[in-house]
């Protein structure tokens, strides 16, 4: 069957997903792979193999800036004018060590197809405006653009994302490891780009890569959904395919690496702001193993690393946790699948460089007494489990579910291997559990990938309290070399270009070029999950059916009552600690084991939300939350009650141990997502909710997870604090809970009379009093947070209404339009940042502004000023409100899973958000009119609000004095 030039190779059914993959290949070698179903939220992907040879971030340039304008819409930005155009349920661009990918989703055809058409152009007839490469990618600007005797700046959206990345020492390390792991292929290279080499990108270097990787016979179209391929193959040919001349290009593939004789040691530094280096050293080993497209080999790599790695039960995690050599172990542990030819890596966080030899010494001894010894039957077991698990569960809780599944075998089909086999894993899965029957199995293969394995690298990551100064020296340097190089020609030219991009952001687009959905293709209304909630035996019981093809959800629900400060403090800590020590008399690595066998792991989190109608009062409820396979059903139940009911918080050394791992992780995550951080502290001074959060999430709650840790090296405060967690879960235990259970009608009855025959000699509590309130700040300074980072995130906050409120409609929908229609020039295409808009937060009543991996300090805070006085005095046009709206409406409508969609509404519920309220809330966001915009800027947003900034040490000169400064790494608080 030919149908516009694509060919059917193969049709494979696959049960276990409910699903049907047709291959197909098209006359000019693109590959087609469609996954058929009756899901209504269709997914498109196109892929285009991506390997540069520099890490100049070509592929990520290009990325960017193809997505500036095609030929069919020749408009500046037609990426972000469709986002808000369009009812997607997710829409992207990103670029891999070894690909890069266009994908989206959406539930409404006309949205589905207007988009298809929008990406198709931007890929094979984009314009690659050398203005819109400026932009996107690099140049150089005068500090002040139109003055030459100012310094040279430099700036573009690139390569302020990739300094901001290059911020994370993690990103740094993992960087490290791949560039020393691939000294010869692709790998070597980072294919988002170093901010040290992004300006030796030429604009010719970016047309060339662009002409020889974005070509049909080196595309990947993956497609999933109830849109048949047939109708699809029709649009992707008459819309590209079938317009593109013939011509031939060079394969695009990746080159098998040079292999070492002999492994190979590498050391880097990373800069810190501390004095106090000791402590703050990384150590990495990692393995060169065989190619993604072995199938076997790939299931045997995952199977190896869960054996070893996934829980602290098991035997090279646990060599790695005990040691005194570090804090605790690496993120940098685990088996990476993507490359064509793959890897394993283990290492430590917190330790010194001195210990680097005992460090691989540990690690190899260890990998030799499992090879020795092998690996209990049921532990082999337990990872098939996972294996298995992973493999049924239907997703789509953050990211739409075909776009998971395509993800999980995009990158066999990169590298021409079978992606259906990555679909399909029952056969194999059946072989690999016959294999794990010869006692030698693990043995052998231990010997095989690792022990034997020459190539193997150790990378030692140290810190450097002056390398910070002298990265921001040596680039003023080469900035001011280039600078004196310059003739006054170039000079001129320079101001010129920055004038004409100027004069480019500010012009009028025509946008009836683009296609777009409106109001009037917004269904009216939503179907919201009915709850089953009932009592059993006088306890809130509420069991549910969904299409959760034979895995069954499971939680356990309690009202977190009144604390003091010092106990409300613990919560986060509790939250971490009570999954990873032992239960019912067991310890924590019996427990983990039981984990790994007969769940998905357990998982612990408490929610804050204020009352829809009063930002003063709210409640707040703790979750412990499990899955696992519906034959395994009673024995997770089992666990997650011991869980809840006997958590073993005499395991001293085990908590503390979790703690130092927690502590590097959460101090790590301000440099990359210092704008979430900025807006928790800007809001906090405005509502209980906010400062509660801000107090126990945000950057206070970091600072006093980094001074408990530190204190923790004394068994007394180990003492103290395993005493203080068992003092708050009898608090906890003291609530009445309420049980929640999620599978498929098949299996409902059983898995009901389990819960009831387990909870039936259990008393039932009666509630007790709410979360006690928590003042908000009132301080009438802003905060400065000093973190080591070389881009900054900045937020401001303003307190708004209540969510019942008429007015936080409007407020949620002026976010878009500000967002849209001003910000986003403003911010990234004018100011350089990665990202910035507003929205309100309706669940606390703020309205906030924040930017992302911003080179820009206080001119950023006069932006957002500006764009509150933008809203007051220009013409909110009736297309800029549909363009919010339609925005606000494509997140409200965004799917979950079958089972997610009932926890959501579930917990929706326990916070007096009915499916009434929603429904109400969404016909007031569909009511909204550009008055009532006008009219809740003018009321919410004219006042003063509270600001917040992400920084580092050497921006501090910038900033003005109403700002408090903090810094993180540095600075000890009471915990508690």
């Amino acid at each position: 069957m030919n149908n516009h030039g694509f060919e059917l190779v193969q049709t494979r059914p696959v049960p276990a997903l409910n699903l049907t993959v047709e291959e197909y290949v098209h006359s000019s070698g693109a590959k087609h792979y469609h996954l058929a179903n009756e899901y209504a939220e269709n997914v498109f992907m196109l892929a285009l193999r991506t390997v540069p040879e520099d890490s100049t971030g070509v592929a990520h340039i290009l990325e960017h800036t193809a997505l500036c304008g095609s030929e069919r819409f020749p408009v500046r930005d037609p990426f972000f004018l469709m986002i808000r155009r369009s009812l997607n349920t997710f829409m992207n661009a990103f670029t891999t060590s070894d690909y890069t990918a266009y994908p989206f989703a959406s539930q409404n055809r006309k949205d589905y197809f207007n988009l298809l058409a929008v990406y198709l152009d931007a890929v094979f007839f984009s314009r690659l405006d050398k203005r819109d490469f400026a932009q996107e990618g690099h140049r150089v600007e005068f500090e002040i653009p139109n003055d030459p005797t100012t310094p040279l700046v430099y700036k573009g959206v690139v390569y302020n994302e990739m300094k901001g990345d290059t911020s994370s020492p993690l990103s740094m390390l993992y960087h490290a490891i791949q560039e020393v792991l691939y000294p010869s292929s692709t790998y070597h290279y980072n294919s988002g780009g170093d901010p040290k080499v992004i300006p030796e990108l030429s604009y010719e270097g970016l047309q060339k890569f662009y002409r020889s990787h974005y070509h049909p016979a080196n595309a990947i179209f993956m497609t999933f959904g109830d849109i048949s391929a047939a109708e699809q193959q029709q649009q992707i040919a008459e819309l590209a395919l079938d317009r593109l001349p013939a011509r031939e290009i060079a394969e695009i593939r990746v080159k098998p690496e040079v292999r070492y004789t002999e492994p190979v040691a590498h050391e880097i530094s990373y800069p810190v702001d501390d004095d106090e280096l000791t402590g703050k050293t990384h150590v990495v080993l990692a393995w060169l193993l065989g190619r993604n497209t072995d199938l076997d080999m790939l299931l045997k790599g995952h199977l190896l690393s869960d054996v070893l790695l996934d829980t602290s039960a098991s035997p090279l995690r646990q060599a790695l946790e005990e040691s005194d050599l570090a804090s605790g172990v690496s993120p940098m542990c685990g088996f990476e699948e993507d490359h064509m030819e793959m890897n394993f890596m283990c290492g430590v966080e917190g330790s010194d460089e001195e210990h680097a030899d005992a460090i691989e010494a540990l690690i190899l001894s260890t990998l030799q007494r499992v090879a020795e010894d092998g690996v209990e039957q049921d532990r082999l077991e337990a990872v098939l489990h996972q294996l298995e698990l992973s493999q049924r569960e239907i997703g789509g809780d953050g990211m739409p579910y075909g776009l998971q599944l395509i993800f999980s075998c995009m990158s066999a089909a990169v590298h021409r291997g079978d992606p259906i086999g990555l679909l399909d894993l029952d056969e194999a899965l059946e072989s690999l559990r016959r294999q794990i029957e010869d006692p030698h199995f693990i043995g052998d293969l231990i010997r095989e990938l690792l022990l034997d394995n020459t190539h193997r690298v150790r990378v030692v990551m140290k810190p450097d309290r002056q390398l910070g100064a002298t990265l921001i020296r040596e680039e003023e340097e080469k900035l001011a070399s280039l600078k004196d190089s310059l003739s006054p020609e170039a000079c001129q030219s320079i101001v010129a270009q920055a004038q004409e991009l100027t004069e480019r952001q500010a012009r009028e687009e025509n946008l009836d070029l683009l296609p777009k959905v409106t109001v009037a293709d917004v269904p009216p209304t939503r179907h919201y999950p009915e709850l089953e909630s009932g009592l059993a035996e006088g306890r809130p019981i509420s069991f549910n059916t969904a299409g959760t093809n034979g895995i069954v959800y499971h939680q356990i629900i309690r009202p977190v009552p009144a604390l003091s400060s010092s106990l409300l403090g613990l919560l986060p800590v509790y939250n971490q600690i009570i999954t990873e020590v032992g239960s019912a008399g067991r310890d924590y690595l019996e427990t983990q084991h039981l984990q790994h066998g007969v769940s998905g792991g357990i998982s612990a989190f408490s929610s804050i939300r204020t009352d829809a109608h009063d930002t003063d009062t709210f409640r707040s409820y703790s979750t412990l939350s499990s899955r696992t396979l519906s034959r395994k059903g009673p024995e997770m139940a089992s666990l997650l009650k011991e869980t809840s009911l006997e958590p073993r918080f005499d395991e001293l050394q085990r908590i503390n141990d979790v703690i130092q791992q927690v502590r590097t992780r959460r101090l790590h995550s301000v440099a990359s997502g210092g704008h979430q951080y900025a807006m928790s502290a800007a809001a906090a001074r405005f509502r209980p909710v906010a400062a509660i959060n801000d107090y126990l999430s945000g950057i206070p709650g970091i600072m006093r997870l980094n001074t408990l840790a530190k204190y923790l090296v004394e068994p007394e405060a180990q003492r103290s604090l395993g005493e203080r967690l068992a003092t708050l879960h009898d608090s906890l235990r003291q609530s009445p809970e309420t049980l929640l259970s999620i599978t498929d009608s098949e299996h409902l009855e059983d898995f009901a009379r389990t819960l009831l025959t387990l909870w039936q000699d259990e008393p039932n509590l009666v509630a007790t009093s709410s979360l006690g309130s928590m003042a908000t700040s009132g301080d009438s300074d802003d905060m400065a947070f000093v973190v080591t980072s070389q881009v900054n995130y900045c937020a401001a906050a303003f307190p708004t209404v209540p969510e019942a409120h008429e007015d936080s409609s409007a407020l949620s929908i002026l976010g878009g339009v500000l967002r849209n229609n001003f910000l986003h020039t403003e911010i990234r295409e004018k100011g350089g940042a990665y990202g910035g808009g507003a929205g309100h937060d309706s669940a606390n009543g703020i309205f906030r502004f924040y930017s992302y991996r911003d080179p820009r300090t206080m001119e950023t805070f006069d932006t957002f000023e500006r764009a509150v006085e933008w809203s007051l005095a220009s013409e909110m046009t009736d297309g800029m409100l549909e363009e919010a709206v339609l925005g606000v409406m494509g997140s409200l409508d965004s799917p979950g899973s079958p089972a997610g969609e009932i926890r959501q509404a579930f917990h929706h519920d326990l916070f007096g958000r009915t499916s009434v309220h929603r429904q109400e809330s969404r016909r007031r966001y569909l009511d909204v009119r550009q008055d009532d915009l006008k009219r809740v800027a003018a009321t919410y947003l004219s006042g003063s609000g509270a600001r917040a900034i992400v920084t580092s040490e050497n921006r501090l000169s910038e900033i003005d004095n109403r700002f408090d400064t903090v810094r993180v790494n540095e600075e000890e608080v009471e915990y508690g």
